[in-house]
């Protein structure tokens, strides 16, 4: 076997060129000076941010494999970890900004417990007024739901699609809410979250519908990843909280049977013997948990059912979600009541043989 000198000569330049790339890369890195090191983008969570990534090319430069001494945390940019794909934990919002918003704005609701979605009084008073739960909307398989009423708030957009329901194009309208609602007999069946009044010309009250708005409930402890990452939120809303017990996430059923049939059985039920039109505001992915709903035309509809989603966007360099309206659904009341408390009855033969007194 021979090979020619042309040949020869063209392996001796790749070779000795190889030779120069790896010279090169050796020095660069020997040359990076100390403060370079520490100055690097790393967000990680060790003690000497820099260093493993400069660890690793060296090892590059020698052909072995690096070691990770880090195990627990991730180095990560903060371009990276702006995709909140990337986030561990269950935290949407917080305090109406996302985890990851390190601006001032943030830092001062987070700071003084704002609510940005027009809350009855400046501060949060989800679950409680002197420690609230600040969660706005907790992320559940990479998409963010809405786990507070006041949520659906945001620039009032729910009263001006629900007036578009309830009222002719050009009528005159205000809204109150938390109105106590009453039956024949006096008693209570419960606050109408948002009534829409219209108003003629001369001020008087001529009609009115009421606005409801349902949230997903939520099952495991939401209260500790929250209260964690409020300890430190410049570094811990990169935390894993995968691990943990009870690890929070939307309760679609519990929200539905608990809150929603209930108030369209009391609440409803008195709107529609007064031919009353009512609007539910409700997440995409609470509505998209209900039976099938028969849809009707607008003008012949007694529930408009206002479906919303988060959508996430850049505002001045800076990510947030945002309230957005993806469908209107028109509804007749009965029909619906009737396919809300619709269930399948399983076989009473299995029933009973799980107790035995009955089964014989």
């Amino acid at each position: 076997m021979f090979f020619n000198k042309e040949f020869l000569g063209f392996f001796g330049s790749m070779t000795e060129t190889k030779k120069q790339k790896r010279n090169i890369l050796t020095t660069l890195v020997a040359d990076v000076a100390d403060t370079a090191i520490e100055t690097l983008p790393i967000t990680g969570l060790g003690t000497e941010p820099g260093v493993h990534q400069i660890q690793q090319s060296t090892e590059v430069v020698k052909d072995v494999p690096a070691y990770d001494a880090t195990p627990h945390f991730q180095s990560t940019t903060l371009q990276t970890v702006h995709s909140m794909n990337m986030l561990k934990h269950p935290l949407g919002e917080v305090f109406g900004f996302t985890t990851t918003d390190q601006s001032p704005k943030a830092q001062r609701y987070r700071s003084h417990r704002h609510c940005p979605f027009n809350n009855k009084v400046p501060n949060c008073t989800n679950d409680q007024s002197k420690n609230p739960l600040g969660v706005c909307s907790v992320l559940y398989n990479n998409k963010p739901v809405i786990t507070c009423p006041v949520r659906f708030r945001e620039d009032w957009m729910i009263t001006d699609d629900a007036a578009a329901f309830f009222f002719k194009e050009g009528t005159q309208w205000s809204s109150l809410t938390e109105v106590h609602l009453n039956d024949a007999g006096g008693t209570s069946a419960g606050n109408i979250d948002v009534m829409l009044v219209a108003y003629d010309e001369r001020g008087k009250m001529i009609d009115f519908g009421a606005l409801e708005v349902h949230a997903a409930y939520i099952t495991g402890n939401l209260r500790e990843p929250f209260e964690y990452y409020m300890q430190d939120t410049s570094s811990n809303f990169l935390m894993d909280w995968t691990a943990q017990p009870n690890y929070p996430q939307p309760d679609f059923l519990s929200a539905a049977r608990n809150s929603l049939v209930p108030q369209l059985l009391f609440k409803g039920r008195i709107l529609h013997s007064w031919n009353k039109k009512m609007a539910v505001a409700i997440n995409q992915s609470l509505f998209d948990t209900l039976p099938s709903l028969n849809r009707v035309k607008k003008e012949e509809a007694d529930i408009a059912w206002l479906i919303y989603d988060l959508e996430l966007v850049n505002d001045g360099g800076k990510e947030r979600y945002q309230l957005k309206k993806t469908d209107v659904v028109y509804t007749q009341f009965q029909p619906t009541l009737s396919a809300l408390t619709a269930i399948a009855p399983g076989n009473v033969s299995d029933f009973v043989r799980f107790i035995p007194e009955l089964a014989g």
